[in-house]
């Protein structure tokens, strides 16, 4: 008979309390694996809305630009932008190319003018690269060729303004006039950032070079990737490409500039590494009790052991093995749990409150994780080994006599 059938024997000899700690253990082990899919799907919310809201997954711009705001309009300005679309549209990896140009202006309406900031885009693009065009909720998206703009709700109340009412927009241009136009509001975005809502204003981009008399001029273009493809071989090709054609700029990934993005990741890793280590500590405890209980009522058992020869040193780890079978079955148990408990919920489909960052609320979809659950199997293994060994270093090193006369 091997040592690992007599260590199973000795977890199945008191059932009752195995399945206590075994349960307890399965517990911390869904708990964990559960909380770890929860954030991998917060994380893929919170990085879509960052990519989706126009930062794209490469953005490109005048050095200057990352570095300090601009002091005057268009200063940081990309002067060749059809010729930098062009390439970056040329690369096959290159899902969408949405340039944009911001800039800040007066609204007037009837009598009332309120300060905006103004975003001219591609209106075709942004419907394929970006999720802003869904948050217009009266009117319609941008189209191209047009002179209608859409505002936020919050600018909307504030000019006392509804679709079909026109506006002028007022702004100065690089060379530090003043121009203004006409148009019409075609569309009222919901846009849950107060501030945000009462100065958003989002016009083609055509109608914005004309207002600033930029031709064939942006502040930044943000590039939508196919989903193969890798974010920074890309932004470096497309980098050394425009180099070769004489434009000079700049590029970050999402990451760089999703500032927010990064905060939330590391808040919630903080949680979770410490609601894993609660866990962790709740489990050692309860299975530091048990293995105390079983080494107790097995006192003369192991003195007898002593004295037919066996050494401390087999006599504890008989009891690290029976500890780490006994996480290993938790952990098997734990893994069948959580996996038919992640798929009840992914099928009930509940509607979450919005994560961090999002407007909108999103239907629960645990993630199954493997690394997530190999590092709970581990971890319950590791921890119910240390917790069994302690108590049966000592019992396995007490006189030989008194573990004989242990009652």
């Amino acid at each position: 008979m091997n040592r690992l059938t007599i260590a199973w024997r000795n977890v199945a000899r008191n059932r009752r309390r195995s399945l206590i700690t075994g349960g307890l253990v399965a517990f911390g082990f869904v708990s964990f694996t559960l909380a770890g899919g929860f954030m991998a799907q917060s994380f893929d919310g919170l990085r879509h809305n960052a990519i989706r809201s126009g930062l794209g997954h490469i953005q490109f711009a005048d050095p200057r630009a990352f570095e300090r705001s601009e002091e005057t309009t268009l200063e940081f300005g990309i002067h060749q932008a059809g010729a930098a679309l062009k390439t970056m549209q040329a690369d096959p990896a290159v899902d969408v190319v949405m340039p944009r140009l911001e800039f800040f202006g007066l609204v007037t309406a009837g009598g009332t003018s309120i300060p905006f900031a103004g975003t001219g885009v591609d209106p075709e693009a942004e419907m394929r690269g970006s999720d802003i065009p869904k948050t217009v909720k009266d009117g319609a998206w941008l189209k191209s060729g047009t002179r209608t703009v859409v505002i936020g709700r919050g600018l909307a109340k504030l000019l006392n303004a509804k679709l079909g009412d026109n506006l002028t927009l007022l702004a100065t241009t690089p060379d530090g006039t003043l121009n203004a136009t006409d148009v019409t509001i075609g569309g009222i975005a919901e846009i849950f950032i107060k501030e945000l809502s009462e100065r958003y204003l989002a016009l083609p981009l055509p109608l914005a070079q004309d207002l600033l008399t930029a031709p064939d001029t942006v502040s930044r273009i943000s590039v939508i990737l196919k989903e193969s493809a890798s974010e920074t071989a890309v932004a470096a090709r497309l980098h050394d490409r425009l180099n070769a054609a004489g434009i000079r700029l700049d590029r970050r990934l999402w990451s760089d500039l999703a500032v927010f993005y990064q905060q939330v990741r590391v808040l919630y890793i903080g949680i979770f590494g410490f609601m894993g280590t609660v866990l962790v500590i709740i489990v050692f405890l309860s299975t530091f009790n048990t293995t105390l209980m079983s080494v107790t009522e097995r006192t003369r058992e192991i003195g007898t052991l002593r004295a037919l020869g066996a050494r401390s040193r087999r006599i504890a780890t008989g009891f690290v093995l029976e500890g780490a079978l006994l996480g290993m079955a938790s952990a098997i148990g734990g893994t069948l749990l959580s996996l038919v408990i992640t798929l009840i919920l992914n099928l009930s489909e509940i509607h979450m409150p919005p994560p961090p960052g999002m407007a909108k609320g999103i239907v629960i979809h645990v993630q199954v994780i493997p690394t997530v659950y190999l590092l709970a199997t581990l971890s319950m293994i590791v921890t119910l080994a240390i917790a069994s060994y302690f108590p049966a270093r000592r019992a396995a090193r007490a006189p030989i006599v008194e573990s004989l006369a242990h009652v």
